[in-house]
Order: structure tokens, then C-alpha cells, then sequence
């Protein structure tokens, strides 16, 4: 039998970019920039955590997302997303919870994935 350590995470730091997509099962912190989709099985515990000074272009997909930064592209939180003062987001929003914080900038729809549209 395979354990896993389900409070792993792992990090992208300030100084690194990739191109290319991203495939995840736990908590990814993003501190770079990333030209690429990223995604995370919608039955896991994920959390994708885009911080202050980092960039996505491409596609989201995680259960819980927590933005600080900039994205650009459509956003699938299946669980919950959270957009912090400093998050600059260009794309089609698609949730089930959301919390958004003062000074948060949203350039797109918001769709709750539940057929509510806001």
C-alpha cells in the first residue's frame, strides 16, 4: 500500500518562468510566472495559491484558488476562490463560493457553477 503525504506543497519561486501546463493533487504556491494551464483533479484537496507579483496566462482549474496576483485567462474553482485586495484577474470566472476582497479588479463574467449567473 502507497501512502501520500496529503499536506505536501510545492512552490515556484520569484526567479522562475515556465511555459507549459501544470498538473497538481495538493497546494501549489505560485511566486513566478506561468504561460500555461493549470490544473488540478476537481475531486482533490488542492489549493492553488497565485501571490502578490506573480503571473498566469492560461487556464485555471483547482477546487480552491486563492489569488493575490495577476491572471489572465478562465478561472474553474470548484470549491472555493478568494481574490485578494492586489488581484488583477482578465478572464471568465467560474465558482461555487468566492470571496472577494476591496481593491480586487475582475475583467470578465462571474458564473456560479451552480446555473446562477452574477
Amino acid at each position: 500500500m502507497v501512502t501520500r503525504n496529503t499536506s505536501s506543497a510545492s512552490l515556484l519561486e520569484k526567479d522562475l518562468g515556465i511555459v507549459g501546463d501544470i498538473s497538481f493533487q495538493n497546494n501549489l504556491y505560485i511566486h513566478g510566472r506561468v504561460n500555461g494551464n493549470i490544473v488540478a483533479p476537481t475531486d482533490s484537496r488542492a489549493t492553488l495559491y497565485i501571490q502578490e507579483d506573480s503571473e498566469v496566462i492560461g487556464e485555471i482549474r483547482s477546487p480552491v484558488v486563492i489569488i493575490a496576483g495577476k491572471t489572465s485567462g478562465d478561472i474553474i474553482a470548484s470549491r472555493h476562490l478568494s481574490l485578494k485586495s492586489t488581484a488583477q484577474v482578465t478572464g471568465n470566472i467560474h465558482y461555487i463560493e468566492m470571496q472577494i476582497d476591496e481593491g480586487a479588479e475582475v475583467n470578465g463574467s462571474l458564473t456560479c457553477i451552480n446555473g446562477k449567473q452574477h
